[in-house]
């Protein structure tokens, strides 16, 4: 399922000498999620830090304080991105909904959103990627795709307000393709997250993929097995895989290898 992780295991402590270092390599700013070593955020950045630009930082769940990174723990962070040369980017909870039909958990979703934004403002992140879901399948439904625009302009619209720089907001193709998210990205200043991962996933049109990238400033990358995505890149075919590349190849904003575990992030890692 979009935007679950696995619960964490025993802690491990891998040599990241293991993987190639891949910083500073592309045009693009290559990195992957907070969430590969079944450890602490932190013990993740020092692992994943010397051979990636980037680090996705997973927040899914909202919850209460104890889903924030502490203030000490923002601090870390800070200091290590100096250290090893890397920036964040932030990825907000999915357990809120944009779209619901329910006008209070629409004001909580911004209510949300914002205290994330404002908790993790200290990093700097390079883009904020935000999903705009519904809480119930039935309203994924194309069908329903007015009813959920509205919804989404309204919660949008909040969070645009109450922000400096709502270009720094990206918002993340799901159910709907990115034909349907544009227009509301380009309607209140916001970016496109473009996730390459889902497109296969929901079966949606790849030749975009150049329209889409000139409105985008995150792109998740992840592959299908046994029709569960979030796994390797390595696992997408060479007849796709082979122009996504290319299209990537003049791409600047940020690039995220979105898996969850070593495994597959290794051999995607040695797709570049």
């Amino acid at each position: 399922m979009a935007g679950t992780i696995p619960p964490l295991g025993p802690p491990a402590s891998p040599n990241s000498d293991a993987l190639p270092c891949l910083k500073g390599m592309f045009p693009f700013r290559l990195g992957t999620t907070s969430y590969i070593i079944p450890d602490t955020a932190i013990s993740n950045i020092r692992f994943l830090g010397p051979v990636v630009d980037e680090i996705e930082l997973l927040l899914f769940e909202s919850g209460g304080e104890h889903s924030l990174p502490s203030q000490v723990e923002i601090r870390e962070m800070r200091a290590l991105a100096g250290d090893l040369g890397l920036v964040y980017n932030v990825h907000l909870p999915t357990d809120v909904f944009a779209a619901d039909a329910d006008p209070a958990m629409r004001r909580s979703f911004g209510e949300t959103i914002l205290r994330f934004m404002e908790r993790t403002s200290p990093l700097d992140p390079t883009v904020y990627v935000l999903h705009c879901e519904c809480r119930y399948e039935e309203g994924r439904n194309p069908e329903n795709l007015r009813a959920w625009s509205d919804r989404v302009s309204g919660s949008l619209e909040k969070i645009a307000r109450a922000i400096v720089d709502p270009k720094r907001v990206a918002l993340e193709n799901l159910y709907f393709p990115p034909e349907a998210v544009l227009p509301l990205a380009k309607r209140f200043g916001m970016s496109l997250c473009l996730d390459v991962g889902h497109l296969l996933c929901y079966g949606h049109d790849l030749s975009q993929l150049p329209l889409y990238l000139q409105h985008s400033s995150m792109v998740h990358l992840h592959g299908l097995s046994e029709g569960r995505d979030h796994q390797g890149i390595h696992r997408i075919s060479e007849e796709i895989w082979n122009p996504i590349r290319r299209v990537l190849s003049n791409f600047t904003g940020g690039v995220s290898i979105e898996v969850f575990n070593l495994k597959e992030l290794l051999p995607s890692l040695h797709m570049f």
